[in-house]
């Protein structure tokens, strides 16, 4: 048997009856990318590959020119994440401690005994349209944020990722595969319970990984389980640009930056004691020497 390989994807879709809206997509070349750049280890890299696939999801929810801006703070040893996504899909994601099993073995360990701490920001061109920040006992970033989006924007969601690793430095994820679901005006409380855990039972998983299904298929597939019916509900579907990591940074952003944390002088004292220095964006790890001429 030919297994059938999909390029990453991304579709929204919006049922009629229970009323509710998904994001589904495939991110393995987003979070491939992200790991090699960050050089994560398996640890580390199972969480920054779950926070840009469920930030990619969101980035369904946002308008033209909006971006969130995330941060999620653990107690642990991996210290925390920080995440972009552009209503374009656009995404960029860093993990504090890409080395974090030098001291954590598990994912449990790593993010501490101790409630994360999630912080989201909505905003366009630099214009914050709003932001807040909860506490959560959930540690996997794809939770952490659904549970975020129920309370601080109180729209009841759900999100889940299946991710798959390899030992391979050049192709990392094996597989990732995400959804979000959310609760439209009109849905029944209780029916979205029941949909929430569907999403959250192992088969739901197995639909997400099953590598058989191409992007509409597993679809169809997915909301015949959450609705627990034997025939395709009625749906719209919007397939919308892939997810990509993607950085803004610049060699004139990040030497405006470093002039504004360390100013002329000191970077002239810099320059008398090293005449090539560079300066490295966090998020894409990509260096940008500096000249001279850059603090006359």
């Amino acid at each position: 048997m030919v297994m059938r390989v999909e390029p990453d994807y991304l579709t929204r879709a919006v049922v009629k009856t229970p009323a509710i809206r998904l994001a589904i997509g495939s991110f393995k070349d987003l979070t491939s990318e992200g790991l090699i750049r960050h050089d994560t280890d398996p640890v580390a890299g199972r969480l920054l590959a779950g926070a840009l696939s469920s930030a990619a999801l969101m980035s369904v929810l946002l308008d033209d020119k909006e971006k969130y801006s995330i941060r999620i703070d653990y107690p642990g040893p991996v210290r925390g994440l920080l995440v972009d996504a552009n209503a374009d899909g656009r995404v960029r994601g860093l993990i504090r401690n890409p080395h974090v099993m030098e001291s954590a073995d598990s994912v449990e360990v790593a993010c501490g005994d101790a409630d994360a701490t999630v912080a989201v920001t909505r905003s366009c061109e630099g214009r914050i349209l709003n932001s807040g920040e909860v506490r959560t006992a959930f540690i996997m970033p794809s939770a952490a944020l659904g549970y975020f989006l129920s309370v601080s924007d109180q729209v009841e969601s759900e999100i889940r990722c299946e991710i798959q690793l390899q030992p391979d430095p050049k192709a990392p994820v094996r597989s990732a595969f995400g959804v979000l679901i959310q609760a439209l005006p009109g849905c029944d409380a209780e029916e979205f319970d029941g949909i929430r855990n569907r999403l959250l039972a192992p088969e739901a998983g197995k639909i997400l990984q099953d590598a058989m299904l191409l992007a509409d298929e597993k679809l169809r597939t997915l909301l015949m389980w959450l609705l627990a019916t034997a025939e395709v509900p009625e749906y719209a579907a919007y397939p919308v640009a892939p997810a990509k990591f993607s950085c803004n940074c610049s060699r004139e952003r990040m030497r405006d930056m470093a002039l504004q944390m360390l100013g002329r002088d000191d970077l002239r004292k810099l320059f008398s004691e090293n005449p090539n220095p560079a300066v490295r964006c966090q998020f894409c790890r990509n260096e940008y020497h500096l000249s001279a001429e850059d603090v006359k």
